[in-house]
């Protein structure tokens, strides 16, 4: 009975491993890239498995035993800290807590981080078989935390861990079809913000994986709120933040598009002020110019959070970011720009989006004249969003120190729809 039984969960791996390696190969193709494309991404692969095969002989690796693996999605993530808050938290509950760092291909390479896995994998995916293995016989934990969305090397640490251990995978965005990653979900469990995020990868038509989804985090968000909100009565003057986006899309037309709605705006309405917090990797275009020509434009400075300032100002003006959570937990009523989709389901709360210059005035009025009525809309799509908005880090370690302790997580069944389903 009991060889019947392993031989059951072996084919059960080895069906799930060839549905993976499918589902990967099949990328380029359910990406309109072409069949060439495919092809080119199978020599890639294979290339990589080659090299991978001869690196992996023969490698003894040290072994560090702990309850908690945290593997950093990339040395940028890493050297930001902003998991600082979270590692403290799980230390402070008695966790013994390892880091690993993600690095490029060449690192990996020069350090040789790959060993024999213990059980037969498919070969055009031998190089994140092996990188498994060498995790594993590295590390010897019981909860493999990850964060890097699309990163199927989870996938083979389910396959080749020992029993007990849990793989669980924690967000840090609410996932939309911006990205085609948040599309593998191959987890034990998925600690996502909340039931906006468990609709979305259930609506996936093309996906991989299975998971429990367990609602908690963020955890670049304090459980103790720093916002302390300003009376607007007090000042009298509207005053409106604008937030700065990234290197990425700071140069983009539709960007500096409605930065001129907002300056524009501003030089019709000469009893408001405008404060620009700039992002931490922008370079403040056009914001930097625009405050040297207008007294009415300041930009705030690094050393305070968003989180920190928001209280201070009666509504905040900003593209589609996942900034606007943040926002909606510090309590202040924002309106979106652009004609972007709304991966946010803002329309859903009856919140502002000014889609061209000539809705942002009566946007930013709707806001300004009914500004409990645009609280309680905002308390309801940050619910929907943030499934844990009053303690964000306290139900993330909640949830990992169970795991560790070999406990089962309540939450939702999450699965991809069966392969060539439509």
């Amino acid at each position: 009975m009991a060889e019947r039984k392993a031989l059951s969960v072996k084919s059960s791996v080895e069906l799930t491993l060839r549905q993976l390696r499918d589902f990967v190969l099949s990328e380029p193709v359910r990406r309109g890239k072409g069949r060439v494309a495919a092809w080119r991404l199978r020599f890639r692969l294979a290339g990589k498995s080659l090299l991978v095969l001869l690196l992996s002989h023969g490698r003894r690796v040290p072994v560090a035993s702990c309850d908690v693996l945290l593997i950093h999605p990339s040395r940028k993530s890493y050297e930001q800290g902003r998991k600082a808050a979270l590692l403290q938290a799980l230390r402070a509950n008695g966790l013994h807590i390892e880091e690993f760092i993600e690095e490029s291909d060449d690192v990996l390479i020069r350090a040789r981080q790959f060993a024999r896995p213990a059980k037969s994998v498919p070969f055009l995916l031998y190089w994140h078989a092996a990188h498994a293995a060498f995790l594993l016989r590295r590390y010897q934990a019981k909860v493999v935390l990850t964060e890097r969305n699309g990163w199927i090397v989870p996938s083979f640490i389910k396959a080749l861990r020992t029993e007990g251990m849990r793989v669980m995978h924690m967000a840090h965005s609410v996932p939309s079809g911006q990205s085609s990653r948040y599309a593998y979900f191959d987890y034990d469990y998925y600690l996502m913000f909340g039931r906006s995020s468990y609709d979305y990868l259930s609506s996936l038509g093309e996906a991989f994986g299975e998971c429990c989804a367990v609602f908690a985090g963020p955890y670049y968000l304090t459980d103790q709120k720093k916002t302390v909100l300003i009376d607007r009565s007090s000042h009298g003057t509207p005053r409106l933040l604008f937030l700065g986006s990234g290197p990425d899309y700071e140069p983009t037309e539709s960007y500096q598009q409605y930065c001129k709605w907002v300056l524009r705006w501003l030089e019709q309405h000469r009893d408001a002020a405008l404060s620009v917090k700039l992002h931490p990797r922008g370079h403040g275009k056009p914001w930097l110019d625009y405050a040297a020509r207008s007294e009415r434009i300041t930009i705030l400075g690094t050393d305070e959070t968003l989180e920190q300032c928001a209280g201070r100002f009666d509504l905040v003006l900003c593209g589609y970011t996942n900034a606007v959570l943040d926002v909606a937990r510090a309590g202040v009523p924002f309106v979106l720009l652009g004609q972007g989709e709304d991966h946010f389901s803002v329309a859903r709360y009856g919140l502002p989006v000014s889609v061209d210059e000539a809705h942002l005035a009566s946007c930013v009025e709707s806001v300004l004249s009914q500004p409990e009525k645009a609280r309680g809309r905002l308390f309801e799509f940050l619910n929907y969003h943030i499934g844990h908005a009053d303690k964000p880090l306290e139900s993330l370690v909640h949830s990992v120190r169970l795991a560790a302790n070999g406990s089962e997580l309540p939450g939702l069944r999450l699965s991809a729809p069966p392969p060539g389903y439509q």
